[in-house]
């Protein structure tokens, strides 16, 4: 049998060979030929900001920069590291780049100059090409918030109503040790006013005061062991660990401010919150923020960052962002059972926006068997003058208007009752709209797109935890993992097959 061998010997892999263009070498389905498409729209110099300083070595263009990092968002890559890598070896961002390959450090650094500051610019300017590109229907707006987790070391921390009881400890404190102050110099006629509560100016000027006496009397202040100590240097050294500590207090309390309480010492914009990954399994709070979105045919059109834990809270400041970039409301903010309430209907109503929000009792309302068939459900009181007429024909008396609001009626069997009546028809408003035929659709589509959507950026993104400290820094790690969100999804939906 005859055997033919191949002769290689002047064949060498590694060779040159053609083509040498490497947009020859990337499919016309690629992910970067959608991203390209998108951005040779859009007016990148606007966002950079450019300001040209004749000292100094040329810095990278800045377009490349932008593209480099925006492109990595859709790819999935958010380490600077990793950015740095990709930006050395991938073919597509090097056709996307011109052969950009910028060290970590440098992407970094570009970031801070340029993007703190015009990413929600770059964000809201891209989703609105693709609004008036794909004829999305903003009118309604799906809504839901998660809580990610901050980079924060979880151990350390600082509650509010921690820090008022040590405040008021040490109030106490203060008081006990003026008490003795003011015995040592009855004699002389000084008196220091004692109150309830202290702060840390009229603590500065007893301070004054005891440094001056200490001078006077020419005293040494002394420490170690052996050495013992005057009355006067301990008056002293007391005054000045209580004026420490209540500007420590007063330091913990100005961070929280009157809408949280609590804070993570580092990372003192994050507030400690339940989390839905909870490994512990024991309710363990851990350092994070309030992420809320707005989803409309698929694609994240406003989102937000708060620090506060209620998605209630967050629903009125959430909406009013969305005006303030779009212009309008939208009509149909459709969103579940944590944001509705009567000071959110109220503000619907006043803006011209319908009830598409579940309540607290809405599933009872609407399904339980036993509540419904009360005589004295809410929702079934017929009014008469100033009380109400049961289904049974039983008289429910008005006694009071409560500080909530809400009137107290008596009950033919001696107990009370509390109505809201401006609650109740709103309530009612609700379940009309979300039992109809309209509403039914909304609410599918709600559990679909934005409940999807976070599962999208947590599963595929990996965006279950902030890699930055701090409001400015979380902001834009938030706004580029959404930009990247958006793009893949358009090129997902450019390219989806329908049967």
């Amino acid at each position: 049998m005859q055997t033919l061998k191949l002769n290689q010997e002047y064949f060498n892999s590694k060779q040159l060979k053609l083509p040498l263009s490497l947009e020859i070498k990337i499919p016309f389905d690629s992910e970067v030929r959608t991203f390209d498409e998108v951005f040779s729209r859009m007016e990148l110099k606007k966002y950079l900001k450019i300001e040209k300083d004749p000292r100094g070595r040329i810095g990278y263009q800045p377009v490349n920069m932008l593209k480099l990092i925006m492109f990595c968002q859709m790819e999935k890559i958010q380490s600077l590291r990793a950015m740095e890598k990709a930006a050395k070896n991938d073919i597509r961002m090097m056709w996307l780049t011109d052969e950009l390959m910028p060290s970590h450090q440098a992407i970094k650094d570009f970031m801070d100059k340029y993007l703190k500051e015009s990413i929600e610019d770059i964000f809201y300017d891209m989703t609105q090409y693709f609004i008036n590109k794909e004829q999305i229907n903003t009118d309604v707006l799906y809504i839901d918030g998660t809580k990610i987790e901050s980079v924060a070391n979880k151990y350390r921390f600082v509650w509010k109503k921690a820090i008022i009881k040590f405040r008021d400890k040490l109030y106490k404190k203060i008081t006990r040790t003026l008490k003795h102050l003011n015995e040592t110099y009855q004699h002389e006629g000084l008196y220091f006013p004692l109150h309830e509560t202290y702060d840390v100016e009229y603590l500065s000027k007893i301070e004054s005061f005891l440094v001056q006496e200490i001078e006077k009397q020419g005293l040494c202040i002394v420490s170690g062991k052996g050495k013992r100590k005057t009355a006067l240097q301990k008056y002293y050294e007391a005054i000045f660990s209580y004026r420490e500590k209540l500007i420590s207090y007063e330091k913990d309390l100005e961070i929280m401010a009157n809408d949280r309480n609590s804070y993570a010492k580092t990372d003192t914009d994050a507030t400690f919150m339940h989390m839905k990954e909870d490994h512990m399994r024991n309710s363990q709070l851990k350092p994070g923020y309030n992420i809320q979105i707005g989803v409309s045919d698929e694609y994240i059109i406003h989102l937000d960052m708060f620090n506060d834990r209620s998605d209630y809270n967050t629903f009125i400041p959430f909406i009013e962002g969305f005006y303030q970039r779009y212009g309008y409301y939208p009509t149909y903010p459709v969103a579940d059972a944590g944001y509705g309430g009567l000071s959110n209907y109220r503000y619907l109503k006043l803006n011209a926006m319908l009830l598409y929000q579940k309540y607290g009792m809405y599933s009872k309302d609407t399904t339980d068997k036993k509540r419904i068939s009360d005589p004295y459900f809410s929702h079934t009181l017929i009014k008469e003058k100033d009380d109400y007429i049961g289904v049974n024909g039983d008289r429910l008396t008005h006694l009071y208007r409560n500080n909530r609001g809400s009137d107290v009626y008596l009950l033919p069997n001696g107990k009370t009752k509390e109505v809201n009546a401006e609650n109740v028809a709103y309530q009612k408003e609700v379940i009309e709209n979300l039992t109809s035929e309209l509403g039914i659709e909304l609410r599918k589509q709600r559990s679909i797109q934005v409940e999807g959507a976070f599962g999208v950026l947590k599963e595929v993104f990996k965006f279950r935890r902030f890699r930055r400290r701090n409001t400015e820094n979380v902001r834009l790690e938030l706004f580029l993992v959404a930009i990247g969100y958006n793009l893949s999804k358009h090129h997902n939906k450019k390219y989806r097959i329908t049967e």
